[in-house]
């Protein structure tokens, strides 16, 4: 009776599990982080998960993930535990799971919002529970800049001109001071904040408008920043350029917004970099006339002078130089000098030459003038004092700078003009007739010309050594033609059968071996140079300057990375991948060659 029993249990509850079966799959999906309140610097473990009884998984995604730039990811593995079925007869159930695991270390201070994670499950969607991340300043984040004068406000209060904020990125231009004289040196700085993080060697900086002024750059080479903040927030402050400006013209000179762009990432080798761009706001100067009355040539700036003679006395006819130097704090280059007349003496045009440097920001510099003056005449020569006039405006007061009095001595008689040798038209002379001795007796002789003095003698010795340069030749370029066709096309198609046969063997790492390898070598032949080992900004590069488009670079290189990362992460890729990642290729590798036929 207990055997009919039970088998009467067994029996009546198979429909039940079988109704179980065809149910609705049982689906979990969880997005948690540890821990979720951190500082600036510290790693956060970020986990997307799904679990799926009953039913098949087919995508998760967590879409905020590539919206909080400033979160940057170091590390991502994606975990598949090993699925499993129970039950017998209808009755078996699968469970499976899929679980993406990201660490992260947060960039910028501020509370992040993520959406709920999504997975898909049998053609149906399920969503986690949204996420917060508070992420509050970092321990270094406090101290003040090491130098608070070449540094932007640090602490952000009424006065913020030059910028239109963003929450992530913004450019700010600086210009001091904004109400100057004409000539007057303003110093004009045009600085990046940003929150997330980004690469130096992308940032493309475009320089602002400056019609009206006269410009002196100073050339940054590399990216340094100083921690500042606006509007509680920490930012990382780029300067991207410096420029001395001295304005030409009286009125309201404006300065035209700068531009930028840069890539910025959240750090996964799978994702390519976002290109981001911002644009600054334009900027006012008010220049003032200089007060009258203004003397000659006039300058703005703090200057001196000084004039010497290469020597003292010369013979007449023969020349000395005078070298006048001007320098002090200004632009050398509105600086301008009129030599007076010297009596007996003729005045060359003089070279000028400009020496200029720019220092805790002030630019400085020397103007040079050599004039080469002629003695016409003897006797003593004085050269009279010259003078420079500028207005400091430091003091608004003009200002004036002389030279010395300096004199030569022309030694000797004037030479006198050489006269002019006039052709002479000398009368033909007659000419007279010769004649040779006289003949008595001829004789008929052969034409017995050497062959070495005939005429198609040297072509007959130059059709072996033309012969030979054109089989030559013939050869090398059938070899060519060899190398860049038959033979890039063999090692290219062998190339992919190895990577469809690593793929075959469920061998991850051996086929993006081969996948790199394929395309590094379509490359080679259509470049015709080696690319292997170059960075990829200079592939980048070299590929834009060969007229690559866009959207092939942008793959190509995406393609490249995916491989790199998947070579040392092997365990986190899966079959299906593999298989896409050759079809990507294989279109790359297309387009590559259908670029070279091309041009």
């Amino acid at each position: 009776m207990r055997i009919l029993a039970l088998l009467f249990v067994v029996v009546s509850a198979t429909p039940c599990w079988s109704a179980r079966a065809a149910a609705a799959p049982e689906v979990t999906v969880t997005l948690n982080a540890t821990p979720s309140e951190a500082r600036v610097g510290d790693p956060i473990r970020l986990e997307v998960r799904v679990r799926a009884r009953g039913g098949n998984i087919e995508d998760l995604q967590l879409s905020d993930l590539k919206k909080h730039l400033e979160l940057e990811i170091v590390s991502h593995q994606t975990m598949r535990p090993m699925q499993f079925s129970f039950g017998f007869g209808s009755g078996v159930q699968k469970e499976s799971s899929i679980a993406n695991v990201y660490v992260m270390l947060p960039r910028a201070a501020g509370t992040y919002e993520f959406a709920p994670a999504v997975a898909k499950v049998d053609g149906k969607m399920y969503r986690s529970e949204p996420l917060t991340l508070v992420i509050r300043p970092g321990a270094g984040d406090a101290r003040a800049p090491s130098d608070p004068s070449a540094a932007p406000d640090s602490l952000l209060g009424a006065d913020f001109s030059g910028a239109r904020y963003d929450p992530r990125a913004f450019l700010r231009t600086v210009v001091e001071p904004t109400e100057v004289y004409i000539g007057q040196q303003v110093n004009l700085t045009v600085y990046l904040y940003t929150r997330i993080r980004l690469a130096p060697q992308s940032v493309v900086p475009s320089k602002p408008s400056m019609d009206g002024f006269w410009v002196h750059e100073d050339p940054i080479t590399s990216l340094q920043f100083e921690t500042v903040t606006v509007k509680g927030q920490q930012y990382r402050a780029y300067p991207i350029q410096r420029s001395a400006a001295f304005p030409q013209r009286a009125g309201e000179l404006t300065i035209g917004p700068p531009k930028i762009s840069f890539d910025a990432g959240t750090g996964n080798f799978f994702d390519a970099p976002q290109r981001i761009e911002r644009v600054g706001v334009p900027v006012t100067v008010r220049v003032k006339p200089l007060p009258p009355p203004v003397p000659t040539n006039a300058v703005v700036g703090n200057f001196g002078i000084e004039a010497r003679l290469d020597r003292r006395t010369v013979k007449t006819g023969d020349a000395v130089t005078l070298r006048v130097d001007a320098g002090g704090v200004g632009n050398v280059h509105d600086l301008r000098i009129d030599l007076p007349p010297i009596a007996g003496v003729r005045t060359l045009q003089p070279a000028i030459r400009d020496q200029q440097r720019l220092a805790n920001g002030r630019l400085s510099g020397t103007r040079s003038w050599e004039w080469i003056l002629i003695a016409e005449s003897p006797g003593e020569r004085s050269i009279p004092p010259i003078e420079l006039h500028f207005f400091d405006p430091d003091t608004e007061a003009y200002q004036s700078a002389r030279t010395a009095a300096l004199s030569f001595m022309a030694t000797g008689e004037t030479k006198p003009p050489e006269p002019m040798i006039e052709p002479v038209d000398a009368a033909p002379k007659p000419s007279t007739a010769t004649f040779g001795p006289i003949r008595v007796y001829s004789a008929l002789t052969r034409d017995r010309t050497p062959v070495r003095n005939r005429a198609w003698f040297a072509w007959l010795l130059a059709l072996p050594p033309t012969l030979f340069v054109l089989a030559w030749f013939g050869a090398a370029v059938s070899r060519r033609r060899e190398r860049r066709g038959t033979t890039s096309g063999a090692v290219q198609r062998k190339l992919i059968r190895d990577a469809e046969s690593a793929l075959q063997a469920d061998d991850p790492r051996a086929f993006y071996d081969r996948i790199v390898a394929s395309i590094t070598h379509t490359l080679d032949a259509r470049l015709d140079e080696p690319v292997a080992g170059l960075p990829h900004t200079q592939l980048r590069a070299r590929l834009t300057a060969e007229g690559f488009d866009d959207d092939l670079m942008q793959r190509l290189i995406n393609e490249l990375e995916g491989a790199d990362f998947a070579r040392f992460a092997a365990s986190g890729v899966n079959r299906d991948e593999m298989e896409r990642c050759l079809k990507r290729t294989s279109a790359i590798i297309e387009r590559i060659q259908r670029s070279g036929s091309a041009s």
